[in-house]
């Protein structure tokens, strides 16, 4: 009885185990059979992300119980207090949000206040070089201006000293020519002067070979001897008065008339005479 018992134990269990694994081969026949993988396409996800500031969501109010308020009165204060929370929430969100849009207009405010800047600041040195440029430009253009009056004056200063040179060239030959002729007249004129005088010299006793006296003769451009005195003595004083006679005897030189005013002027209105008779040369 007892061996029995052991034995059905084993057996039962043996049969169990096999009508098991019967069973799974039979339903799993091709359980190691590799099954071919389906195509898995690949798909690439995107997310859209919204950079615009967005307003915090109002904190989200507990789901209000239908209460009765006639029936109790601590309901109607706890649904009162739950409305002025609400209330608070919602002012709340409204003030972040009014905050939120006066921050993002004055952040506004400041990008366009600091573009305006930044082109006023270009504007201003776009302006300032262009003034510099054009003054640079003035500048050279009056430099050159002057440049050229002064080149110009300078030729023009070349012309007109070469003109002069030239004028002056034919006027010192003209006066050299002239000078040649008022000597020439003027050695013919004192020599004329010379003969009127000794014509009316009276010879002194004492005068000797070698005596001279220098007069000194004012004349009139007609010729009329208005004064003559002795400026140089021969050391004999008869001589000399002898010479200052034969001078005022002459009274009028009438050749003298015919001299150029400009010469007379210059040499015969105070005429100085070397008086030395030809017969004491001798």
């Amino acid at each position: 009885m007892k061996l029995a018992r052991l034995f059905s134990l084993p057996v039962f269990l043996s049969v169990f185990l096999h009508t098991a694994l019967l069973v799974f081969i039979i339903v799993k026949f091709d359980f190691f059979k590799k099954e071919a993988e389906p195509y898995q396409p690949h798909f690439v996800t995107a997310t859209l992300i919204d950079l615009t500031p967005k307003t915090k969501p109002a904190p989200q109010q507990p789901k209000e119980q239908i209460l009765d308020g006639k029936k109790n009165p601590e309901l109607k204060q706890i649904k009162q207090q739950q409305e002025q929370e609400h209330q608070e929430a919602e002012a709340k969100a409204q003030d972040e949000k009014v905050q939120e849009q006066k921050e993002k207009a004055e952040a506004e405010t400041k990008v366009r206040d600091e573009k305006l800047k930044l082109e006023k600041a270009k504007k201003e040195a776009d302006e300032k070089s262009k003034a510099e440029k054009q003054k640079k430009l003035e500048e050279e253009q009056k430099q050159k201006l002057e440049q050229d009056k002064k080149k110009k004056r300078d030729q023009q200063a070349k012309e007109e000293q070469k003109a002069l040179d030239a004028a002056m060239q034919k006027e010192d030959q003209m006066l050299s020519d002239h000078v040649d002729d008022v000597n020439v007249n003027t050695k013919s004129y004192d020599q004329m002067i010379g003969e009127r005088v000794a014509q009316n010299w009276s010879r002194p006793p004492s005068a000797v070979k070698g005596m001279v006296a220098i007069l000194e003769i004012r004349m009139l451009p007609t010729g009329q001897v208005v004064g003559v005195s002795v400026i140089k003595s021969s050391g004999d004083s008869a001589f000399d008065r002898s010479a200052e006679q034969a001078v005022k005897k002459v009274d009028r030189f009438e050749e003298v008339k015919n001299i150029p005013p400009d010469i007379f002027e210059k040499r015969y209105r105070q005429f100085t005479f070397t008086f030395n008779p030809e017969d004491l040369r001798r």
